[in-house]
């Protein structure tokens, strides 16, 4: 069975210029009260991968059915490959050598 998880990457004004430069800007979702984000999908392995990486991470399969609360360092990296690569798909790279 294949899955999609999202990553919330939230985004400020600082990251959205980034986005806006690299032609990404229309990627972010603004969720709540002005506030944006972007999704960053990870499949069933990479899902796994994650959770056994960092372990305070979790996947809520109860509600929104992304990943959470993966350190502010991770989601930064995955972030900054995002705009180096200009498109999400990003998780694969991410995940290289952990």
């Amino acid at each position: 069975m294949f899955g999609k998880y999202p990553i919330n990457v939230w985004v400020n004004e600082e990251r959205f210029a980034k986005l806006n430069e690299a032609g990404l800007a229309h990627l972010t979702k603004e969720v709540m009260a002005g506030l944006k984000v972007i999704h960053v999908y990870a499949d069933d392995a990479q899902k796994d991968k994650l959770l056994e990486n960092y372990p305070g991470a979790k996947y809520d399969s109860a509600t929104t059915g992304s990943i959470e609360l993966l350190p502010r360092k991770v989601k930064d990296q995955i972030f900054d490959l995002v705009v180096r690569n200009k498109n999400t798909d990003v998780l694969g790279e991410f995940l290289k050598g952990r």
